[in-house]
């Protein structure tokens, strides 16, 4: 055996061990489309993706009070509603929001997986090689359960990692406050207080889900709301219960 073929098959050996595995299928997967964008047989794209989780839609979750009332959906200009167990109510708001905070979706994917992948495989292959390998055996359990440790620090550092470059690509999501402010939607969620809830805003398209606040009140679902002020920097409105009309 060459001088060089020691050298490759000890780097296999050391990457395609224990957890540092699916860091190092990750790697290759990545330089495999680097190459293939390269050549020109797929379009490298740096458009941000078409994952708004700021934005006032269904995606836009406040990990306050989850909602624990059914989901509403458009279905061919009709509405189905489809119940939601609590838990699940509560486990997809969480991911959600930990999906936001880790910035993915706020960046190009191309700019967000690049980080993540190298992170995640430098983090694997330099944890296992001088601290795990003396200390547990390649074998399954251990590598799964290391693994999700690599995976979680590696998303915590590309959060860091890629912050500065949000909003770089891509303009923030506009808010037409003119159009909002004074209008009035409905609340969604099972209730509406001064630390929770959301609303429908009626478009001709789908409806939009709006984080609402009160100055107060607590106002149940379902009851008519006039939205009077707008947060863009927590991106909260402010809502207040319609006054009903006087007879004259």
């Amino acid at each position: 055996m060459t001088a060089v073929e020691e050298v490759l098959t000890d780097l296999a050996n050391r990457m395609f061990v224990g957890p540092v595995w699916p860091a190092s299928i990750l790697v290759c997967l990545m330089v495999m489309y680097t190459l293939v964008a390269l050549i020109g047989l797929i379009e490298l794209d740096l458009g941000a993706p078409d994952i708004d989780l700021d934005a006032d839609l269904d995606m836009d979750v406040d990990l306050g009070t989850p909602d624990l009332d059914a989901v509403d959906f458009d279905v061919a200009g009709g509405d189905a509603e489809v119940g939601h167990p609590v838990g699940l109510d509560f486990l997809g708001g969480f991911a959600a929001t930990t999906v936001r905070w880790s910035n993915f979706g706020r960046v190009p994917l191309v700019i967000w997986f690049g980080a993540f992948t190298v992170l995640f495989w430098m983090t694997s292959y330099g944890l296992w090689h001088a601290f795990d390998a003396s200390r547990y055996q390649p074998f399954w359990l251990p590598s799964i359960l290391l693994t999700v440790r690599n995976f979680v620090i590696a998303v915590v550092v590309t959060k860091f990692v890629t912050q500065p470059v949000v909003g770089k690509f891509s303009p923030e999501p506009g808010y037409d406050k003119d159009r909002l402010l004074g209008a009035t939607c409905e609340i969604s969620s099972i209730e509406a207080s001064p630390r929770f809830g959301q609303a429908k805003f009626r478009t001709n398209a789908a409806p939009l889900l709006l984080n609402v606040r009160t100055t107060g009140a607590v106002i149940p679902k379902g009851t008519e709301v006039r939205i009077t002020e707008f947060d863009p920097t927590k991106r909260i409105y402010t809502v207040t219960e319609l006054e009903p009309e006087t007879e004259s």
